[in-house]
């Protein structure tokens, strides 16, 4: 990956940064007064909460046909220090100008599925989620410790918007993003003009050129889902992630040590959306365990581990559910060559610990990623659930996988694959409902199809 994003950057010093193709992505401003942003999002209870970003002195209010109710303040304009344990060359304080502002989703009068938020229009949750977007790992990447530079300026190399567009097309019920928004870690080299002047560090400028400014639309077009990634764990992007994302209702958590290798604000107790009766996801944030297990006598072990004994018990609530979390513990990582080896999780040997074998509590039919920058279908001739990567929305990627290869691998003892679908392009997905469990679609970021999945119980075919 950061021999390919190095090349693009020499490519652009020597005057070829302008390719053919869609108008150049905007470069961020500066905040103007008034609401910036608003959209609906799952949080924990189950419940769905109306957030919205003003810039100015106090929060909006929703108003409906015969009601009106107030919003509270998350989180008040400042600064913060630069992250704790964050190793980027360059680093400033986080500068936060917009104030975050929260409500609960209300009980709406019978026939009136909307409500505004000053000059937004927000739908109301479907009874049933029947499409379903799912996005990931979108940010443009920015990071001089990996020596890697993205083309945040050029719609090819940094294709966020486009993809954007094509999944607004699609006329979701729900969005899920599963994790990694902010990647603008570090300022883009002088001279190099692919990613000019764009906004870096961790403040809300970032935010909002890496993921609030150009999803705006689909933000108001559906309700989300938002799922953690690594790139908002406390020693990164988590000042944001909590201000604006997290799912615990109230005033934004903070970043706080608890003992060795534990910071309360790199955990989030697991909670399930409900998407019909007998279906929902089950949300769970892996963003700081990454590819390092803790000890098994460590708090963090303690820690996580509880946390999957709630997931076993949040999966008895449906027939049916679909475990989403940032890292993938059955999947393949990429390579130049496209040789199979299995993509690294710590979470994997507390899932092992949790359910020997299967790793996933019996109504787990399949798991949805990110973190892998490309599409994976993959699905199991015995009983493990099927697993769905979709971490190709707009981050820069590296290497592929050979799916002849990889069928015959073993990602785990026992786990023998049958499906294998890969694509290294650019892109999205949409899970549409169907009587037997789901059809998956995967779209490159034109909207052209990629691949067709049926996803029966945990039996995956494409």
């Amino acid at each position: 990956m950061r021999a390919w994003l190095l090349a693009a950057a020499l490519l652009a010093l020597a005057g070829c940064a302008s390719l053919p193709g869609p108008q150049a992505n905007p470069v961020a401003g500066p905040a103007v007064a008034g609401l910036q942003q608003a959209w609906v999002q799952a949080v924990a209870g189950p419940a769905w909460a109306v957030r919205a970003l003003t810039a100015d002195a106090s929060c909006p209010r929703l108003a409906w046909p015969g009601g009106s109710a107030a919003m509270t303040e998350r989180s008040a304009p400042g600064d913060e220090a630069p992250p704790p344990g964050n190793k980027e060359p360059q680093r400033k304080p986080s500068h936060f100008a917009l104030r975050a502002c929260e409500a609960p989703w209300p009980a709406l009068p019978a026939g009136v599925d909307s409500l505004q938020v000053d000059t937004v229009t927000l739908k109301a949750p479907a009874a049933e989620a029947r499409r379903i977007v799912v996005i990931g790992d979108t940010g443009c990447r920015l990071k001089a410790s990996g020596h890697a530079f993205q083309g945040c300026n050029d719609p090819l190399s940094w294709p966020f918007p486009r993809v954007l567009a094509q999944a607004l097309a699609m006329q979701p019920d729900l969005v899920v993003h599963v994790g990694d928004y902010h990647y603008r870690e570090s300022p883009c080299p002088a001279a190099l003009a692919i990613c000019a002047d764009s906004p870096w560090g961790y403040g809300d400028d970032t935010w909002q050129a890496d993921f609030f400014q150009p999803a705006r639309a689909l933000l108001a077009a559906a309700p989300w889902v938002f799922v953690r990634g690594n790139h908002e764990a406390c020693s990164r992007a988590a000042q944001g992630w909590l201000r604006y994302l997290d799912p615990e209702a109230g005033p934004a958590r903070a970043c706080s040590p608890a003992g060795p290798g534990v910071n309360d604000g790199d955990f989030t107790e697991p909670f399930a959306v409900p998407l019909s009766p007998r279906s929902q996801l089950i949300v769970f944030d892996s963003s700081e365990i990454g590819s390092r297990t803790p000890p098994r006598d460590s708090q963090a072990w303690a820690r996580w581990r509880a946390q999957l004994d709630r997931v076993a018990e949040l999966s008895r609530n449906r027939a049916q559910s679909l475990f989403v979390t940032h890292h993938p513990s059955l999947a393949f990582s990429p390579s130049l060559l496209g040789t199979p080896s299995a993509a690294r999780s710590g979470l994997t040997p507390l899932l092992q610990d949790a359910t020997p074998g299967r790793l996933f509590p019996p109504g787990v039919q399949a798991t949805l990623h990110g973190h892998i920058h490309m599409h994976q279908a993959l699905g199991f001739a015995g009983n493990h659930p099927a697993t769905l990567v979709i971490g190709n929305s707009g981050s820069a990627a590296a290497g592929r996988v050979d799916a002849t290869a990889a069928l015959n691998y073993e990602l785990q003892p026992g786990a023998l694959l049958e499906t294998v679908e890969v694509h290294t392009d650019f892109g999205f997905s949409l899970l549409t409902a169907t009587p037997e469990g789901w059809q998956l679609e995967a779209f490159d970021a034109s909207g052209r199809p990629l691949a067709s999945c049926t996803l029966a119980g945990s039996r995956l075919r494409c």
